[in-house]
């Protein structure tokens, strides 16, 4: 017989508690391994962090965020904003200056930690609304953080997560309670988390569709009213960040990247895939067992855990997609099975699968947060970044000091540090990646083209070449350097003879 988890001891300690502190070091040394993360100078940690520290300054500086892609500066904002413009909220009321990129980007960092544990939260939280027992909502919670991604650290994963757990925890008090507030609440949060990441729909299908499963007409009225009166207050926000056409092309259009199997050809991988398989099998489980039991908050824990899978596998045949995509559907799969064991009725099939979800919870964790070491180890030492920062910090007061430029003037820099942040609006296009990861072209460049032969772009910075400039498969002859600074090359066109 195998000795249940939360009744057997070893030397008087319940065996479920021994589980939670060798967790609970885990997430000691992950916790601390964010925390060395944050503080970094490095400008990139998962995701092109780049992009979104951008868009943070944008507002904050002024600008609107969704803009014409193929005008200057040809920005491209792939996401909708409900990030953006939180941590710039945030960022004025702390009085922070959007030209202060080292301090945007700990702002950034930093909000991201705070939705990180306040992730934890709900999801343990979520367990207990889901009849999960104490110590099983705080394994799921412990998994949880440990295996968040990079992509979280300094993005609006961090909140889409928050919005689709959060949503997930009012749906079940709504269904505990009947409390009409919390089914109007959780409708409003499903909607945010669209609002903060397109990929996070799926709380506001799986709320419905359970609905539509159970005939409840009357909460489907109120579910869709709350999400569209939510609908309507974000959509008021929206057009004051740019006009309806420079929406479109900016999170529709721009999410065009093509399609590649990379997602799946990392997960499938022998070396990846040994780690991921009890996820798969744990899912499997909560899946059989849920639809076979009449318990409610099962039932739809596994709906929406099953949807977001199906969502994230979709959307990861995205070109440039990764496995954080997968980030969510695991959440709710370690939610799930927490709130699967009392409703286990045979001691041997409970204990069974109460280690195994505990065993497979200590391993997939310990392997995240090694390699969260494995991305901090990328940084060090941090002095080379910081100086980095240092360097562009001097190339931009000699663009603006002596050189003269002007803030209706353009720049093209063709490597990713600081310097385009202190020129936000100038700089032109800067989200580079967008270019990279894309099979085909997604926009109309014959501007930019244009922009680097007739003068409206005035300078150029490299870090280290000297000409001529290639860009979108074309080579841009004619420029010439001027001055050097620690590395960095400011080139200038040559005057016609």
């Amino acid at each position: 017989m195998i000795p249940a988890l939360e009744d057997r001891r070893i030397l008087g300690i319940r065996l479920h508690v021994i589980v939670l502190a060798l967790l609970a070091g885990v997430l000691v040394w992950n916790a601390s391994l964010r925390v060395q993360l944050l503080l970094q100078h490095r400008t990139e940690l998962g995701g092109v962090e780049h992009n979104v520290i951008h868009g943070i300054q944008k507002i904050m500086l002024g600008q609107d965020l969704y803009q014409d892609p193929e005008l200057p500066p040809f920005d491209v904002m792939q996401y909708t904003p409900g990030y953006y413009l939180l941590c710039a909220g945030v960022g004025k009321m702390l009085g922070l200056q959007g030209d202060d990129a080292r301090s945007i980007f700990l702002l950034s960092r930093s909000l991201a930690l705070v939705l990180w544990c306040l992730t934890g939260w709900l999801v343990y939280r979520t367990g207990r609304a889901a009849g999960a027992a104490p110590w099983a909502s705080l394994l799921a919670t412990g998994i949880t953080l440990c295996s968040s991604w990079e992509q979280s650290f300094s993005r609006m994963d961090a909140l889409a997560e928050v919005t689709t757990i959060g949503a997930v925890l009012l749906f079940l008090r709504w269904m505990a309670s009947g409390s009409e507030r919390s089914l109007m609440l959780a409708g409003a949060v499903a909607v945010l988390g669209l609002f903060s990441k397109q990929s996070a729909m799926a709380v506001s299908i799986a709320p419905l569709l359970y609905l539509f499963i159970t005939r409840q007409w009357n909460a489907v009225r109120t579910l869709l009213l709350s999400m569209g009166a939510t609908v309507l207050c974000c959509a008021g926000v929206l057009l004051k960040l740019g006009t309806l056409d420079a929406l479109y092309q900016n999170v529709v259009l721009g999410l065009r990247n093509g399609f590649s199997g990379m997602m799946y050809a990392d997960l499938f991988d022998p070396a990846t895939y040994k780690y991921f398989i009890g996820w798969h099998l744990l899912a499997a489980v909560v899946v059989i067992r849920a639809w076979r039991s009449t318990h409610g908050p099962l039932r739809f824990l596994s709906l929406v855990m099953s949807i977001s899978l199906a969502i994230a596998m979709v959307t990861g045949l995205k070109y440039g997609s990764r496995l954080n995509y997968l980030h969510e559907s695991l959440m709710l799969t370690f939610v799930s099975a927490a709130a699967l064991l009392p409703r286990l009725e045979q001691k041997r099939w409970s204990s069974l699968f109460a280690w195994s979800f505990a065993g497979y919870g200590l391993l997939f964790a310990a392997f995240r947060t090694n390699s969260v070491l494995a991305w901090f180890r990328l940084g060090e030492p941090d002095a080379i970044h910081a100086r980095h920062m240092t360097d562009d910090k001097a190339v931009h007061a000699l663009l603006v000091g002596e050189l003269g430029l002007k803030p209706d003037e353009y720049v093209f820099v063709t490597y990713r540090e600081y310097l385009e942040h202190y020129l936000v609006g100038q700089s032109v296009l800067t989200q580079k990646d967008i270019v990279q990861y894309s099979k085909d072209r997604l926009y109309d460049y014959s501007a930019f083209h244009r922009a680097m032969t007739d003068g409206t772009v005035r300078f150029v910075i490299t870090d280290g070449a000297k000409g001529p400039i290639s860009c979108l498969d074309s080579t841009y002859a004619g420029w010439e350097p001027i001055r050097a600074v620690n590395g960095r090359i400011i080139l200038v066109r040559a005057a016609r003879p």
